[in-house]
């Protein structure tokens, strides 16, 4: 979109709006129209441009949006909407506040339609030049309509000069876009190439494992009869062999030494060697455990009576000490004998000592007991008395207590009467203040009342001259009416030029709709090709495992053959070379397999990148054939809005004719309005007289209520001093009442206490025999 498709629908507009004035409600249903008309022509090229990118165009918020702009209102910016959308509602934001700002210069045109001198030839000018996006200023010594008509139009071409700039970067970023897509369809139909071709290397790959496969199996069929025969071979040897072995384990358990039959093999050779040997290492071991036995028999012998003797002499304190030469287990023995000789000589004495203590500790107690119990019996007088005294004093506090809660009650009752009379002082006080408000504000509204009568006997005046002037100013609307005319039937053409385009725009979309349904039918055969293809991969990738595991079946054949042909010996060597051909084999069949084993999982993983790209075409040309179809309405909706357009031009045309009539009936009205203001200035005279007496009246009135307002206002100030004085009192007798209940309870806390401390020195004098009896078991139990 540039800035000549905006140049006709502006003239149009701003025609409109400045001689359009009498028809007012008209107007302004055509200035709406005409902007909905532009914002649908904007519209349409941005979703142009998304439909490209496969957006998400959301075409009822922007048409809410757009009619909201035509009546002035401010569109917010819905949720979740980002880049080139919110732009276009900043645009549109923008738009609707110039639109506001229009609607406000038609009211005032409207209000000085009488006055207004507008040039419309310039003005018709200085629109296209802003509709083609040119910096417009107001010639030198326009008048302030002229000047904020050519403000208005500034704002109106940077407006044009942004849409455009944004239009021109959108359109310019669809067709990089665009682009983008076509090189990634490229680069998938590449990778589609190359995965047919990993594909039938595949399957060569698969075919020549096949082969060597078929080749495995007759190996080890031949070599499974070979191990057959072995195995006969091997079972008839094992069983001769068998019975020597077993009367050989016999007679080594015995003690006597076996020797290898004579031409036994190699193996059983072995065998008997071993047997030989173990029955040298148990007869050896068992001559060593009886030399063992007789050598600790003798000491245990020797050392019997010694350990007796320490052991009697540690009891009786006496240290003990290893015989020299004597063996570390026993040095060890006497080294523990020492230890509890040591501990017991040790325990005696700490014994001794606390005995000792203990008859200090008790004489002790035996001096001190007397002294306590003594102490106890003056503690217990003493807490009965002060329990006695107690009690007295609480009797006298309840008394005095009673007297204080009566001066209180008689406190508050006084308290309240007080409030009661001083609410009743202030209540009246407010009235009189309300009555003397209510008296200013009467006098204020006579003398503005006064003001006013004078001021439109001073504008009755004026209002003759203007009537002359509006006279004048008539005639020259006719001559604008003419002009109007001749605009509203040029922008009826330019608005049947705007519907010829649409249609051409609308058969355009209908093509590229039908475009669009051809790729995706392409894109959906594309899905079912891959998918196809991803199904014969997957089968593939069962026959690989059943390779594999024949491969592994075959390298435990192979190793096998090699454990049998080991244990053939001579005879074997010829089956050895046989098996390690097939383990070779099975080892390169299990390589090519896991190699084609990752070679299909990376054509499976690149098969599926495939159908999700081509998915996402699939998606993204759904989108664009939702966006299209939108795209079709909002050039439909262009279409009915340019013939609304068309007939509302014509419209106007007829309006100005009825103007042009309208106009001399005001001329005729202007003439009776001037007698008509003639006869209010003699009225408004005789009003002005009526004021002054009035004027007069209200100053005594004022005077006289501001007397009572201030003895009301002293009355009222001294109830509240005398309800200050109460409540004082009021306080202070309940702070007295709160202090006496606090000392009656503190006095019960005291009474308790000594109550406490009485039963205390009972508790300690019982405490104190049953010591005594404590400290007299004690003495007879350790014999003081």
């Amino acid at each position: 979109m540039n800035s000549r498709q905006l140049g006709p629908p502006a003239v149009v507009l701003v025609a409109a709006v400045l001689f359009g004035i009498g028809t007012k409600s008209f107007l302004k249903d055509f200035t709406s129209e005409l902007f909905y008309l532009i914002g649908l022509v904007a519209a349409g090229a941005v979703f142009v441009a998304s439909a490209s990118q496969g957006a998400n165009v959301k075409l009822g918020g922007l048409v809410d949006a757009l009619k909201a702009a035509a009546r002035g209102k401010k569109p917010a910016l819905p949720e979740g909407v980002t880049g080139e959308l919110a732009d276009v509602y900043e645009e549109i934001q923008r738009l609707s506040k110039k639109t506001a700002e229009l609607n406000e210069e038609v009211a005032k045109l409207e209000q000085n339609a009488g006055t207004s001198s507008v040039n419309v030839d310039e003005v018709i000018e200085a629109l296209g030049r802003a509709a083609a996006g040119e910096r417009l200023r107001a010639p030198a010594g326009a008048k302030p309509d002229m000047a904020r008509i050519y403000a208005e139009l500034s704002g109106v071409s940077e407006v044009v000069r942004d849409a455009t700039k944004d239009a021109d970067k959108k359109v310019q970023f669809a067709e990089e876009r665009a682009n983008v897509a076509e090189q990634r369809a490229g680069s998938a139909e590449q990778r589609l190439q190359s995965l047919e071709a990993r594909i039938s290397a595949a399957e060569s790959r698969a075919i020549a494992a096949e082969q060597g496969l078929a080749a495995a199996e007759q190996r080890a069929q031949t070599a499974e009869q070979r191990e057959t025969q072995r195995r006969s071979e091997l079972t008839e040897t094992l069983a001769n062999v068998e019975a020597d072995v077993i009367d050989a384990v016999q007679r080594v358990a015995e003690g006597e030494r076996v020797r290898p039959p004579p031409g036994a093999k190699p193996e059983v050779a072995r065998i008997f060697m071993e047997l030989a040997s173990i029955g040298d290492r148990l007869t050896q071991a068992e001559q060593r455990e009886q030399k063992r036995r007789a050598e600790l028999a003798e000491a245990m012998q020797i050392l019997e009576g010694e350990i007796v003797n320490a052991v009697q002499r540690a009891g009786e304190g006496e240290r003990v000490r290893a015989p020299v030469g004597a063996k570390p287990e026993v040095a060890r023995i006497y080294m523990e004998l020492a230890s509890i000789g040591e501990r017991l000589a040790g325990s005696e004495q700490r014994e001794q000592k606390r005995r000792a203590e203990l008859g200090e500790a008790l004489g002790v107690i035996d001096e001190y007991l007397p002294r306590l119990g003594d102490g106890l019996g003056t503690v217990l007088t003493s807490a009965e008395q002060a329990t006695a005294h107690a009690r007295d004093i609480n009797a006298s506090l309840s008394t005095f207590s009673q007297s204080i809660e009566m001066l209180a009650t008689s406190a508050e009752e006084s308290s309240s009467s007080i409030l009661e009379m001083t609410a009743t002082s202030d209540e009246v006080a407010e009235n009189v203040g309300e009555l003397a408000a209510s008296v200013r504000e009467t006098v204020s509204s006579i003398e503005e009342m006064a003001y006013s009568i004078r001021e439109v006997a001073k504008n009755v005046d004026g209002l003759s001259l203007t009537a002359e002037e509006t006279s004048s100013s008539m005639n020259q609307m006719d001559v604008s009416i003419d002009q109007v005319q001749s605009n509203a039937n040029e922008t009826a053409r330019l608005s049947e030029e705007v519907a010829m385009d649409a249609e051409k725009g609308a058969e355009a979309i209908l093509k590229t709709i039908s475009e669009i349904y051809r790729i995706k039918e392409s894109s959906q055969e594309a899905v079912s090709v891959i998918s196809n293809l991803g199904f014969r991969i997957e089968a593939i990738g069962q026959i690989l495992a059943v390779i594999d595991d024949v491969a592994e079946q075959t390298n435990l054949l192979a190793l096998n053959a090699a454990i049998l042909s080991a244990q053939a010996g001579e005879h074997g060597k010829g089956f050895a070379v046989v098996a390690d051909e097939i383990k070779e084999l099975a080892d390169r069949a299990g390589g090519s397999t896991k190699e084609i084993a990752d070679l299909i999982k990376t054509i499976q993983a690149e098969s599926k990148n495939a159908i999700a790209a081509v998915e996402r075409g699939a998606h993204n040309v759904d989108r664009g054939v939702e966006v299209s179809n939108e795209a079709e309405r909002a050039l439909k909706k262009i279409l009915d809005s340019s013939q609304k357009s068309t007939n509302m031009v014509r419209a106007i045309a007829r309006a100005t004719v009825e103007q042009a009539k309208g106009s001399k009936q005001v001329t005729d009205a202007i003439g009776r309005i001037a007698e008509t203001v003639q006869q209010i200035a003699a009225a408004t005279a005789e009003q002005a007289r009526g004021s002054e007496l009035i004027m007069k009246s209200a100053e005594k009135m004022r005077t006289i209520t501001q007397h009572v307002e201030r003895s009301s206002q002293e009355q009222a100030r001294g109830g509240r001093q005398m309800t200050s004085s109460i409540e004082q009192i009021s306080a202070m007798v309940n702070n007295l009442n709160a202090s006496q209940r606090n000392q009656n309870r503190g006095f019960e806390q005291l009474l308790d206490a000594s109550k406490k401390i009485e039963e205390a020195a009972r508790i300690q004098e019982q405490t104190m025999r049953q010591l005594g009896n404590a400290v007299e078991r004690v003495r007879r139990s350790i014999g003081a």
